[in-house]
């Protein structure tokens, strides 16, 4: 071999996926403000309560609750919503496959990583976050309105079926419990791991799972941590790019921004299991450990 040809394989391997470096799935203030008002770019505003949306938001942005995105069920937590329940909120939205679909919040990325997860299970590549969401943009001095936009018939067809490799269920999980390939990780506070913080009908953990708190993923501003650190965090829990990782909390809202975060680190297998501990907590026929 020689060695031009050993320098070019050595790119090809180190390089990672060429989408990721078309498509940043982490964006800054600068990123944004470049693009606004672009036509194919819809800007979504998770602000925590709709009343500091109608007080002020991002020029264009519409808002979306986290319950809008999800479905309580009576059993206690809550459920993606089915094809048809997601086709109607995105064509509300007016998401089209070709649209750039970024998503800010208050809480560090929170909420906005519960859509990001919803439209990737839906079949939507082009959604992205705003790193350090409103509170790093206004004090970059981003341009604010009250301004409601009317947004565009859609047509959201597009919508297919959740893809299988993004969603996991209890059985899926039960049924992978010991596999050396699978981690369960549980980003829940370590008081609910170990069943001190009892939020279900039995406390504890997925037996075998690990435990990586989400507020571990973000710098005390609200952004999130350096690639190199959240590589090294998540590596020294075993969490490692060559095993499928399963996230869970209660109800996979925390675990929705660890999803991310292995997203945005490339890691290719990644699935949520969506009921979380609100299911798996309540059901006297699946294991717990403590």
């Amino acid at each position: 071999m020689t060695r031009r040809v050993a320098l070019a394989l050595l790119v090809v391997l180190t390089a990672g996926p060429a989408s990721a470096a078309e498509r940043p799935l982490l964006v800054s203030v600068d990123w944004l403000g470049a693009r606004l008002g672009a036509s194919d770019l819809r800007v979504v505003d998770m602000a925590s309560d709709a009343a500091d949306y109608r007080r002020g938001h991002v020029p264009g942005a519409v808002h979306v609750g986290v319950d809008d995105i999800r479905v309580a069920v009576p059993s206690g937590g809550a459920r993606l919503p089915n094809p048809s329940e997601a086709a109607r909120l995105f064509a509300r939205l007016a998401i089209t496959p070709a649209t750039t679909v970024v998503i800010y919040d208050d809480a560090g990325g929170l909420h906005a990583a519960r859509l990001f997860y919803t439209l990737e299970v839906f079949g939507h590549a082009r959604a992205v976050i705003l790193d350090g969401g409103v509170q790093r943009w206004r004090a970059a001095g981003g341009p604010w309105t009250a301004e409601v936009p009317a947004l565009p018939a859609a047509d959201a067809r597009w919508v297919r079926a959740a893809a299988s490799e993004r969603v996991a269920d209890a059985a899926w999980v039960r049924d992978r419990l010991g596999d050396a390939g699978v981690v369960l990780l549980d980003t829940r506070s370590p008081a609910e791991f170990a069943g001190r913080d009892v939020r279900a009908r039995r406390g504890g953990h997925i037996p075998g799972a690990v435990n990586v708190d989400w507020r571990h993923n973000l710098n005390p501003d609200g952004t999130f941590k350096p690639l190199d650190a959240l590589r090294a965090l998540y590596a020294s829990a075993g969490v490692t790019p060559d095993k499928t990782v399963v996230t869970y909390c209660q109800t996979h809202h925390r675990a929705a921004h660890t999803y991310f975060v292995l997203r945005l680190l490339g890691y290719p297998r990644v699935t949520g299991y969506d009921r979380s501990w609100a299911e798996w907590g309540n059901r006297d026929d699946l294991p717990v450990s403590r």
